[in-house]
């Protein structure tokens, strides 16, 4: 009973917060009707850093770092997670 009890809990709780949505600025009120919504991700050209490096840059730069102070075996390691995750985050 005590285990059924809680399961219901959580199951409320998780559904109480997990309907909160905070609107900052504008309204959505063109959702009203709407059952189903696509969402296109357009990342462009990123910029990373404090410097604003493009991408090329940005990975020239960290091989160039990281070859002085850890080795060629080193960077391919880094070089293969980076392309790992650029592909699962940004959906190239």
């Amino acid at each position: 009973m005590k285990k059924l009890f809680l399961l219901l809990f959580v199951a409320i709780a998780t559904m109480n917060f997990a309907q909160n949505l905070t609107v900052t600025s504008g309204n959505l009120d063109f959702l009203k009707d709407q059952t189903e919504v696509n969402v296109k991700f357009i990342y462009g050209e990123p910029l990373f850093q404090a410097e604003n490096y493009t991408e090329v840059q940005y990975l020239e730069r960290r091989k160039t770092e990281t070859i002085a102070k850890k080795g060629e075996a080193a960077w391919e390691k880094w070089i293969a997670a980076w392309k790992q995750h650029s592909e699962s985050i940004f959906f190239r």
